[in-house]
């Protein structure tokens, strides 16, 4: 089943955002995310919101299953940054577990 020409593009301008975080370059990342962002608001003024065509419809979701996926890659490849940043700003590395803390810290002081 054809992907739509639309989809088609955002999937590219996705796999280019991965090839540039893996350079660390992310200033072109943010400007593909802008040309997302663009994509998508033309994406939507074109087409109607919900395919009636049973194909049209598993071609929208594998396109959007594809933009997500290349999403997490990027997320994960930026990060360590957020690491370094995050350590360099002295806050802690990780969050987890701090979940409550605010509550904990203070309880009674309302």
């Amino acid at each position: 089943m054809p992907t739509p020409p639309q989809y088609q593009a955002l999937e590219r301008t996705g796999t280019q955002m991965v090839a540039a975080a893996r350079q660390g370059d992310w200033a072109g990342v943010a400007h593909l995310e802008s040309v997302v962002r663009d994509q998508m608001s033309a994406l939507k003024a074109t087409h109607e919101p919900t395919p009636t065509c049973p194909q049209a419809r598993q071609a929208r979701l594998e396109a959007l299953k594809a933009l997500l996926r290349l999403d997490a890659q990027v997320l994960a490849l930026a990060e360590p940054g957020w690491n370094r940043v995050e350590r360099w700003l002295g806050a802690p590395a990780s969050r987890h577990g701090q979940v409550g803390a605010y509550s904990a810290d203070t309880l009674g002081k309302h």
